[in-house]
């Protein structure tokens, strides 16, 4: 079999976690590409002016 596990609570947890990080990437895609993204002092703090 390869050596992957079978542990079907396994698989839609790292696929749920991928999925997750993924959109997170794409946020931070936008907040550093737009300006007008960066909607609270904290964000206009760590992302710049």
């Amino acid at each position: 079999m390869g050596g992957q596990s079978l542990d079907l609570d396994d698989y839609v947890t790292r696929k749920s976690l991928d999925g997750l990080f993924f959109m997170v990437g794409q946020e931070e895609k936008k907040i550093r590409t737009n300006p007008a993204a960066r909607t609270t002092d904290l964000l206009k703090q760590v992302f710049g002016k």
